[in-house]
């Protein structure tokens, strides 16, 4: 526990040292629509249920600038349609396989409107073993051993790159969310900081794609030992990725998990309680966003910064 507190710790300090990345350059025009759309997830605070949230309930500033708020529909119901890539690097060590069974049961019991598609990390592309479909037993299907060679997926930053820009052919407005199984390390980048720019490209595709980023940390066959900083920068790299695009990033310390059963009900539940927020945007471009909660007990996860394009 001790060691799990330390390495916690260290990471949200890797993470501070890297807060202080140049914002995108805006270079903005009039957005004639007026409008932009986000997903937000409601996370209860101390362990406590989740509550449902009100419009009135939140503030949303866009270049640290108060803006009205247009929308707030949970998703949910006949708002629920979900696009969900399962997104696995090949050099991950082979026992991820035992992981498969209950990643089956999960996709089995998605909602029926829920489109899954499962993807591999391969030489800095995403390969599309299935491609989305609402048939769950057939996404399921293409779930497998990987090829446990060592750097054989390149960066997954080149590879969540790839996904963001080639494998998203639906509007922007449906939901996107990705769930990756990576250590994070970055062998392209070997500065031991927070400074790599192939982790801010992903993130900025990924934001400009509407993904939600979801990791979960899983060793690989060329990764270090589970006390190496290396390891503790791949993961600090993922816990990134998903703070600035809205997802999150699950890990049991410093090692690979021994069960996803914990985690997959942590990412259902995060799933069961997100909402479509619409704002008065005004402009195009790039817009750093801040959404806050003015209820207490109540903490709101939404992409650092989106994109709004004229057909928005």
């Amino acid at each position: 526990m001790r060691n799990r507190i330390a390495s916690s710790v260290l990471v949200a300090a890797i993470i501070c040292v890297g807060a202080g990345f140049a914002p995108h350059a805006m270079g903005q025009t009039e957005n004639p629509t007026g409008q932009a759309q986000l997903v937000v997830t409601v996370k209860a605070k101390k362990s406590r249920p989740v509550q449902p949230v009100q419009q009135s309930d939140i503030a949303v500033k866009l270049n640290n600038r108060p803006v009205d708020t247009v929308g707030w529909k949970p998703l949910k119901g006949p708002d629920a349609s979900l696009q969900l890539i399962f997104f696995i690097d090949e050099g991950v060590r082979s026992y991820w396989s035992l992981q498969i069974p209950d990643l089956k049961k999960f996709i089995d019991v998605l909602p029926p409107s829920t489109a899954v598609a499962v993807a591999y990390m391969d030489n800095g592309r995403a390969v599309m073993a299935q491609t989305l479909t609402t048939d769950h037993a057939l996404a399921a299907k293409s779930l497998r051993m990987t090829n446990e060679i060592p750097g054989i997926s390149g960066s997954p930053y080149f590879c969540l790159s790839d996904l963001a820009k080639n494998y998203w052919h639906s509007p922007r407005k449906t939901r996107r969310v990705v769930f990756m199984v990576t250590n994070g390390e970055d062998p392209y980048y070997r500065s031991m900081d927070m400074q790599d720019p192939y982790v801010a490209a992903a993130i900025q595709d990924a934001q400009k794609a509407g993904l939600l980023v979801y990791s979960i940390y899983f060793r690989n066959r060329d990764a270090g030992g589970p006390n190496s900083f290396s390891t503790l920068i791949g993961q600090s790299y993922l816990l990134r990725v998903a703070n600035e695009t809205g997802g999150e990033f699950y890990s049991m310390a410093l090692m690979s998990p021994i069960s996803f059963t914990p985690y997959l009900k942590q990412f259902k539940e995060s799933l069961n309680h997100q909402y479509l927020l619409t704002v008065a945007a005004g402009r195009t471009g790039w817009q750093q966003v801040s959404v806050k909660a003015k209820i207490p007990d109540v903490q709101l996860a939404a992409p650092k910064e989106i994109y709004v394009d004229k057909n928005e």
